[in-house]
Order: C-alpha cells, then structure tokens, then sequence
C-alpha cells in the first residue's frame, strides 16, 4: 500500500498540466453569448424563418475536446440564442462538408445518443456551478435530457418538459430547441446564466466545445462554462403544473407451477380502473414541491435479469419518474453503501411492489443552500411512511458540507432511523482535479436500539492523462439503514485505482489504457480477510475509430463464513478461496452499422473452474429501427459437475418519429427459468402530455413437456394516458 501512496504521488507531480496546443488555443478574453429579445411568436419546425434569428447574436468558437485538444473544430457549428415570451430558443446550425456521413439512428426519446451526431447545451440557470441541466438533440429530433450531478457523474432519468426539431440538408443539419421558461429554476432578477455547448460528430470520432474544452473538463465543468448575458426580466414561475393520468390495465391469471409443470391460479384474471397524477408547485423561482397522488408507473423500464454467482446483493438502478427526478441531492454513501436507496420504497420485505398511495418531494436552492425533502405514504397490508431530508451548503468554490437524514414508520414495528453528514471539496490543481470526500453516518431501528456507524474517506484525481483513487470505507455491525443499500456489513475496506492514459497521436490509437493495479481489500472487523481483488490492465487501447480493446489480469479472494448457493443445485462451502483470471475485451465503434462487443474470461473459480463469453451484436438501420442480441454464459465446473449460467436478452426498437416510437425487450435466464417480455408504445402528443400502451409476460421453462405457451405465469395490458396542464 505505501509503494502505491508512493507512486500515485509521484504520477501526480509527473503529469503535465496542459498540452502546448491547448495552452496556445486558450483565448484572453471570453466573450459571452448574447440574447436577442423578441416579441414575436416563434414557430418550431426547425426552418428559422423568424425575424428574430436573423438579428441574433451567434457563437461559432468551437473547440476540440479530441481527439486533438485546443484546435479548432473541423467543422463550423454556429449557436444563436432568442428569448420569447414564452421561453428560450435556441438555434444550431451545424455544417459538414459530408452530410452523407452524419449518423443519425436514435429516434426513442431519452435513448443514447452517442451513436449519434447531437448537440448538447448546458444551462446553469442559477449560476450556482453546482447544479444545471443538459439537452442534448440529434439530427433526427430525438430528445434527451439530464441533471448535472457533477463534473463526473450525471442523472439520465430526469424528464424535463421541452422540445425540439431538426433537419439534414445539403450543408449538414440543423436543430431549433425550445426551453420553456418554467422548465428551468433562475433566481427572479437574473440577468446571466451560465452556459456550455458540446457538439458531437460520430463519424470523425470528435467532440468540439464552446468552452471547458480541455479533455479534464467538458460538458458538466461548470467552474470553466460560459455566460449566457442579456437575460430579460423574466416571468415568474407557473403556479402549478398538474399530470392527472387515467389508465386501464388488463391482468392475465396468475398462475404458481410445481417441479413437474402442473400449475394452479394464485390471482384470477380482472380488469382495473386507475387515477391518479403528479403536480409540480413552484414555491419560488428556484424551490420546488412535487405531488404524487396514487403513483403509477407502468411506463418505468424493467429491470435486466441476471445470474447473480457471487453471495452478494445486486444493485438496480432506480427508473421509476417521481424518484429520478432531482435525485442528484440525495445522493450519500459509496458505491457499495448508500444512506438513501429509493428502491426500498414501495416494496415490501419478499420484494413484492406495494402501493404508492402519496408522496411529497421539495428540492431546489435557498440561497448557498440546496435542499431536498421526500415523503412518500404505502398501502397494502405492510404499508410505511417513509421521509428522506437532505442538505448541502456551498464552501469553498464548488464544494459542499451536507447532511441527510432518512426514517421510516411501518406500522407497529419499531421507527428506523438513520443520519449523517458529508464533504465534497474539488480543487483544481495545477490545471488537474484533485476532490476530496468524506462521510460518516448512524443507523438504529429504534430509539433503545444500539447505535450502528459507517465512515468513508475518498481521494479522487480524475484527469485524461491519469486517473488515480485512493479510498478508504467502514461499514460497523448492524450497519442497514431501511432506506439505504448495504453490499456487506461489519466489515472494512481499503480500495483504489491507478491508471495511467497516454495519447500516442500514432498508429491510429487515441488513448492507451494502463493500469499498474485496481484493488480492494476487504476486512471483518474482527481482523479476518472477507473478500479481496486485485486487477492489473497490462494493455489497454481507445482507437480513433472508437474500437476499444482490453487485456486484463485477475487475481481473487474470497472466505465465505458460511454456506451459499451460487445456483440451483451448486453451493459454495464455507472456507478461504483464492483463484486467477485473464479477461480480454473487445468493443466495437458505434459509428458502425453493426456494433459487436466481446467479452472472455477463463481461469479458476472458488474450488473449480470457469469460463465466460459476454457477446452483443448491434443494429442500426437509419433512421427507425434499432436492434441489439445479448447472449452471456457461466459455464462453472467444479470436481467433475457443473453448471452453465446462461443468460440472453433481445431488444428491437422501431419508431416513425421522434414522438411515437415502439420498444420490444425480451430476456430469459436459466436460474429462474423465466422468459419475460416487454413491449412498449410512446406517443408523445405535446411536450408534457403521453400516451402508453405496455404488455408485459412471463414464461415458465424447463419442464419436460416444454414451455407452457398457453398457460404464462403471468400477463398484463396496460393503457396509460397523461395530460399536461400549467396554471
């Protein structure tokens, strides 16, 4: 552990804090862009035929992020900015001397765009450096939008209301984007937003920005965005916007089967009725309440199924609208340990969903404070009040002190309670990040219970030429907050990363990929070895074409303390384990057509032996239809038995527009034998206001007369409108 403290000491004093090029590219003076107001009733449909634009202010200064840092953009990307009465719009006009070469796949709302041209603008409304939001538009019009947690991490799941148009011509594309006002949080007397723009062209493999253009920076740097000045009084927020939905569901039997492929009804077929809906009211320009009443959320993707071969819990991430929404403030904990896990709420102790009957979220900034408050009432026989409160105060540039505090009340079961407090400190140092984290919190279940600690300590260094963690984490006894995510408890672990990321500028490769050693040790409190790994990338290589290779070398340790399955009919036996890996990876350019991503493993496994494919495939038919294959295999052998984990998942997704667009999914696993299907239909009639249909089925395998067809476990057709009103 010294030699590595050494050595991540001696790589930060050898990276160089700016390339000569990027030094020379950076201008003295950084003009902001301007806002051209206007009266006029502006159209989108993507054509600029207003008055308006013509007059407007327009930002062109376009700079590389890659692959070569500082120089200007091999493209001409121009931005114009218009305030209307009713909210921003924006303009951009991005040229390409090859529009036949412009990728433009994504159509489905909120998909991925990076196998996309698009466009990405930043809007830092409060000026704050800690909060905003992105909006991002590719050249079919498809939208996506996130919340800027911070310079590495942002929240995908928020939904904001807006809109947007684009076209491919003979001189490249275009995009006229519309912000309503009420869609962003600006303190009442504004006059300058911060602002960034990020252009992305697939083929070239470039990324080119208006400012916080340096490869340690980017999109969600806030301390180096750009000002967006000449902001008009603008109106105050709407009062309340209001999302009633109606939906009808139609629900199969459900049907429970024995060993030998019987079945009886545990549920009779019905059909069910169901209100509801969602208001947001605006406390003030920058502080908002959210209002869920009997919450529904039919459209919410499902989760992926997978064959868990470790004694560990499985983390899934949250999808559900009313708690991804402004979850970036209630964010406390690690990777493996968090203090507030969303998905806690609204289900029951077998996992079961369980009704939300209401719910209540407040969020927003109160001077150099923001705050989140949620509070969220279950029905059903083991129905809770859950409450979550957060809080982070601004020191020191962008940084934070916080503290959260999560309870729970179920019924005549003791309340559990759980509380702490963090910091987060980004300096930059030399032209390189350097962050600071700490945490600490308590949990008791009662208030005569013992009282159970958990501290965390975190040294980031996350820049383009080097990457290196150092961290450390304490997780006491009895350690489980009811709201919060705990991977193991009474247990503690030292753990980090150093990689090292040379650019060749040769040979085709962009970025080489070398890590000298990942690991984590993790201990009992008592002293006694739980679990370790150590990892080693002796070769790894991002080429400009966007193909990427890894080679890498394995090394773990694990001392179960008791028995555990790791599948059906195979159990692991207590004891100390130790075995060695080697994984190679391969990852195919999403500029391609066909996109294939490979993953091997081979090597021993506990007391046995293992080897492991990952195998996707890919599909882009511009611009409608979308289709990937996964396949992933376990095959574990162990004293001359065995076992083959198999898992495999296929997804086309069609749309004829941007607003109306179709998603099939379907999985099956050989662990719970269930083959699933997901099909899902959008139509987005106005920005806010949505129409789902969803059919989602479940199959029973592996009996000896085949799969049941006629007789699923389960099935459900459900018709969900939603309308959106502002008052």
């Amino acid at each position: 552990m010294r030699f590595l403290i050494c050595a991540a000491i001696a790589l930060l004093q050898a990276v160089p804090n700016e390339s000569a090029a990027a030094q020379r590219a950076r201008p003295d003076s950084l003009r902001p862009a301007q806002v051209r107001q206007s009266s006029e009733r502006m159209r989108l449909d993507g054509r600029f035929d207003e008055a308006a634009w013509a007059v407007a202010d327009s930002i062109t200064d376009f700079t590389q992020k890659d692959p070569a840092e500082g120089t200007p953009s091999t493209e001409r990307t121009v931005v114009r900015f218009v305030a209307a009465p009713d909210g921003l719009w924006i303009g951009v006009w991005a040229f390409d001397r090859d529009p036949g070469g412009i990728r433009h796949a994504q159509l489905r709302r909120d998909a991925s765009l990076w196998s996309d041209d698009y466009v990405t603008v930043a809007i830092d409304a409060q000026r704050d450096q800690r909060s905003g939001f992105l909006f991002s538009v590719n050249p079919n019009g498809a939208l996506h939008d996130a919340e800027i947690v911070s310079f590495e991490a942002q929240n995908d799941e928020w939904d904001g209301v807006w809109d947007a148009r684009a076209h491919i011509g003979d001189e490249g594309w275009t995009a006229e984007i519309f912000l309503p006002w009420q869609t962003l949080r600006y303190p009442p007397d504004a006059t300058e937003w911060g602002l960034n723009v990020q252009r992305f062209m697939r083929g070239k493999n470039e990324t080119v920005l208006w400012r916080g253009w340096r490869r340690q920076e980017g999109i969600r740097f806030l301390e180096r965005q750009g000002t967006l000045a000449g902001i008009p009084p603008l109106p105050g927020r709407a009062l309340a916007e209001v999302r009633p939905y109606a939906a009808s569901t139609f629900r199969l039997a459900e049907r429970e089967y024995d060993d030998a492929g019987g079945d009886s009804v545990v549920q009779r077929a019905g059909t069910q009725l169901e209100v509801g809906g969602d208001a947001k009211f605006a406390l003030s320009n920058t502080l908002t309440l959210d209002v869920t009443v009997n919450t529904d959320f039919a459209q919410a993707e499902v989760d992926r199924q997978i064959v868990n071969l470790t004694r560990f819990p499985v983390f899934f991430p949250e999808t559900r609208q009313f708690f991804t929404e402004g979850a970036g403030i209630f964010e406390f904990g690690g990777r493996d340990t968090r203090l507030f896990y969303s998905r806690r709420i609204g289900r029951g102790e077998d996992g079961d969903a369980i009704p939300i009957l209401a719910g209540a979220r407040l969020n927003g900034r109160v001077g150099d404070q923001q705050i989140g408050v949620l509070a969220v009432r279950t029905g059903g026989s083991d129905g809770a009040t859950d409450v979550v409160t957060r809080i982070k105060r601004d020191v020191l540039g962008r940084g934070y002190v916080g503290a959260m505090l999560t309870a729970q009340d179920r019924g005549a079961r003791p309340a559990s309670m759980s509380g702490g407090l963090d910091i987060n400190l980004p300096y930059i140092v030399g032209g390189q990040n350097l962050v600071f984290v700490a945490s600490t919190a308590v949990h008791r279940d009662s208030a005569g219970a013992g009282v159970a600690r958990y501290a965390r300590v975190l040294v980031d260094y996350p820049n383009d030429n080097a990457d290196v963690v150092l961290r450390y984490e304490r997780v006491g006894r009895g350690f489980n907050p009811v709201l919060g995510f705990v991977q193991q408890a009474s247990v503690e672990s030292f753990g980090g990363r150093i990689q090292l990321s040379p650019r060749p500028e040769r040979w085709g490769i962009r970025q080489f990929d070398f890590v000298p050693g990942s690991w984590e040790v993790v201990r009992r409190l008592g002293g006694r070895l739980d679990n370790a790994r150590l990892e080693i990338q002796p070769l790894g290589i991002n080429f400009e074409s966007g193909d990427q290779f890894e080679f890498n070398l394995q090394r773990r340790w694990d001392s179960p303390p008791e028995d555990f399955e790791i599948f059906p009919g195979s159990d692991i036996s207590a004891g100390r384990y130790s075995w060695n890996r080697v994984e190679v990876q391969l990852e195919g350019s999403n500029a391609r057509t066909y996109v294939p991503n490979l993953t091997l493993s081979a090597g021993d496994f506990y007391d046995g032996t293992s080897r492991e494919v990952e195998a996707s495939l890919q599909t882009r038919l511009e611009p409608h239809l979308l289709a990937s294959v996964e396949y992933e295999l376990s095959s574990i052998r162990r004293g001359g038995a065995g076992f083959d984990a198999r898992v495999a998942r296929f997804r086309v997704d069609y749309a004829t527009s941007a607003r109306l667009n179709s998603t099939l999914f379907w999985q099956y696993d050989n662990e719970s034998r269930r083959i699933a299907t997901n099909a899902r239909l959008r139509w987005t009639r106005s920005p806010g206001s949505d129409l789902y249909v969803v059919w989602n089925s479940a199959w029973q395998s592996g009996f000896d007369d085949g799969i049941a067809w006629r007789r699923p476990q389960r099935g459900s057709l459900i018709v969900k409108y939603i309308q959106y009103f502002r008052f």
